[in-house]
């Protein structure tokens, strides 16, 4: 006889950024759910297979494709269609890096001045070594 697994708060629906994947807390302009850093972003134009562009919808039971000619179509659906469509194409990403004093050290090396980044490091209570 196989018992159920218990249930525990927040695990069953979790709802991933579609820009980069992490989990999403807030809503954009377009009512898609996002990360926080997206909030500004906007889903860029899809295409259907029949040729026809989606329109990114959000309703009762989350968000949701409309297609003109095919009709409703599930979000992982035209998420799927949006990974066929832009194969080709290029993603535009923006990775800006702290330019702050805190990160970054200067070295002077022979006369020549160098930026080497810190690394920041993180300690658990499982690190053995850190608590002897």
């Amino acid at each position: 006889m196989k018992f159920k697994a218990k249930k525990s708060y927040g695990q069953y629906k979790t709802t991933k950024c579609p820009f980069c994947d992490r989990i999403a807390t807030l809503k954009n302009e377009e009512g898609l759910d996002v990360c926080p850093q997206h909030t500004k972003s906007v889903l860029p134009e899809i295409k259907c297979t029949c040729g026809s562009w989606l329109e990114a919808r959000s309703g009762k039971f989350g968000p949701y494709f409309n297609c003109l000619n095919c009709g409703n179509i599930n979000y992982n659906k035209g998420m799927e269609i949006k990974a066929l469509t832009m194969k080709g194409q290029p993603e535009k990403v923006i990775i800006e890096k702290p330019q702050s004093i805190f990160f970054r050290e200067r070295i002077e090396v022979k006369g020549k001045t160098q930026t080497k980044e810190r690394k920041e490091i993180t300690i658990s209570s499982n690190d053995s070594y850190y608590f002897d």
